[in-house]
């Protein structure tokens, strides 16, 4: 996906001098699929993509739900090295996830949508562990953001009165100035994305 977006910058004629990441845009939706046990089972995701991604994707295609589901299963693919951009913990530790197969994909408007379910290796307990998530690009070269409008964060199936804490980002004053500092072209490693995503905490008693 990284590299996705590289040859997007420059396709659009984006100044090799431009300064600042992020250089491309998510509006992000996110829903908790839990089973009838009320357990945990995964992670609803849906992709807004901006304006340009949308436009550079689909150059030169035409937008048929074939051409569209291509394109997600390229994107999904290149997902699938970075756990699709989707980091799930319990008491603090990563809990491992399975391939995504189940997605779909559509232009709303002019910008491209994608959904896809993200499934925990092992269903879990909202009540017997602190259970978190957070979706961001590791470079911080997309910033993904729940959507300002809607309804963007959700709880789905037999949630057993659960909600949720939405924590926005607080990056450091020195991370904020090494992203501002950034041209199009550099990356500071896959730590730098955390900084600047949000954490949604499940509140279950």
């Amino acid at each position: 996906m990284f590299r996705f977006f590289i040859v997007l910058a420059v396709l659009l004629g984006l100044s090799t001098n431009a300064k600042a990441h992020p250089h491309a845009w998510i509006d992000l939706e996110t829903t908790v699929v839990f089973d009838d046990a009320g357990l945990m089972k995964g992670l609803r995701v849906g992709w807004l993509f901006d304006d340009f991604y949308s436009a550079f994707s689909l150059d030169g295609v035409k937008p048929t739900q074939d051409a569209l589901n291509t394109l997600a299963e390229t994107n999904l693919k290149n997902l699938s090295e970075y756990d699709y951009f989707t980091q799930i913990t319990a008491d603090g530790k990563k809990l491992a996830t399975q391939k995504v197969t189940d997605y779909t994909t559509e232009l709303r408007g002019k910008r491209l949508w994608l959904e896809f379910f993200v499934p925990l290796a092992k269903a879990i307990d909202p009540k017997k562990s602190k259970i978190t998530y957070a979706v961001f690009d590791p470079t911080y070269y997309v910033e993904i953001l729940h959507a300002e409008t809607g309804d963007p964060i959700r709880l789905e199936g037999k949630t057993n009165g659960c909600g949720y804490r939405l924590t926005p980002p607080q990056p450091p004053e020195d991370m904020s100035l090494m992203a501002a500092a950034m041209d199009q072209t550099q990356t500071a490693g896959d730590t730098i994305g955390n900084y600047f995503a949000e954490h949604v905490t499940l509140l279950c008693q």
